[in-house]
């Protein structure tokens, strides 16, 4: 009896050193799983992230001298989606007059673009996986980000505005959102002025609609 007892509490032992052990190498894991759960979220923004910077940032720079800061999200919301589906297809599915001028986003093609910041710093990372110093830490993982801000980027700059490119700030204002308006408005209150306005002058108008 005496070395059944002896046994059982050995059992008992070699149990509980196991189990120990066992929740050791849970916890030295969960840093590395936690890590591999924040790369894969960040691997599946910044595609996304470059594309919309990049063909919204003409347009919110035009929106600096507006009140467009002041507006709510809901409304923000509605602005940031006529700019990006305007920019791809000519769609802008919101309209209003506190939009500032986002429902009249054009479609637009800018093979320029193609050129800048993203495309950059995504060539820079797949540049630096395939440096043959196996020494550098996280070669794939940058080169797997630098691929996404690449892709999103050029996307992105393909459909942004293009940069003015006529002779006159008139022609080539509308094509940046938020510009078409005040040239709009010079013209509306001219017009005012003069008694000399016809719709057929408003040529930012004719542009767009």
């Amino acid at each position: 009896m005496a070395k059944r007892g002896r046994k059982s509490s050995g059992r008992k032992v070699i149990y509980r050193y196991k189990k120990k052990r066992g929740n050791r190498k849970k916890k030295s894991s969960s840093p590395k799983s936690a890590g591999n759960k924040i790369y894969s979220a960040i691997k599946g923004i910044v595609p996304f992230y470059a594309f919309a910077s990049q063909i919204t940032a003409k347009d919110y720079e035009a929106l600096q001298n507006t009140d467009y800061k002041n507006t709510d999200i809901a409304t923000k919301g509605k602005i940031f989606t006529n700019i990006v589906l305007g920019r791809l297809s000519g769609f802008t599915p919101f309209k209003g007059a506190n939009l500032y001028g986002s429902d009249s986003t054009p479609f637009t093609i800018n093979p320029s673009g193609l050129v800048n910041k993203f495309t950059g710093l995504g060539l820079a990372g797949m540049i630096y996986k395939n440096l043959p110093i196996k020494q550098l830490p996280l070669k794939s993982k940058i080169g797997t980000l630098g691929k996404g801000v690449l892709v999103g980027g050029a996307i992105g700059g393909l459909f942004d505005a293009p940069d003015g490119s006529s002779n006159t700030q008139t022609h080539t204002s509308p094509q940046v959102l938020g510009k078409n308006m005040s040239v709009i408005s010079q013209n509306r209150s001219a017009t005012m002025q003069t008694g000399m306005y016809s719709g057929s002058n408003d040529s930012v108008r004719g542009r767009f609609n």
